[in-house]
């Protein structure tokens, strides 16, 4: 069983040069205490990597790629409770993060 994602996330493009991933812990996740909450996100990016292995398509790879390496920066953050988990993250992609493999990805990934 894969574990729970500790964010919800969701695809905005604010004008046709911006793609943007907003990234909201969820109520679960924000409960953890910070050593549960290192775990929770260190087991997810396990899954993360085991999912992408199993990926056929180059596009959704790159997809669960950027979701790991975003998931993986956050946890100094995590680590150190210096990140308010209470406010959704906003992850600028820009032009480079092309159609549908990010809206794929979510299918796959939440």
């Amino acid at each position: 069983m894969d574990p729970a994602a500790p964010f919800d996330i969701s695809v905005h493009d604010p004008s046709p040069q911006l793609r943007e991933l907003h990234m909201s812990f969820t109520s679960e996740f924000q409960q953890l205490a910070i050593d549960e909450r290192l775990e929770a996100l260190r087991t997810y990016v396990e899954s993360l990597i085991k999912q992408s292995a199993t990926l056929e398509d180059e596009s959704s790879q790159r997809g669960v790629m950027t979701i790991i390496q975003i998931t993986e920066q956050l946890l100094p953050h995590i680590q150190s409770d210096s990140l308010p988990l209470n406010e959704t993250l906003i992850v600028e992609m820009g032009e480079a993060a092309e159609g549908s493999s990010l809206e794929e990805l979510l299918g796959q990934v939440n």
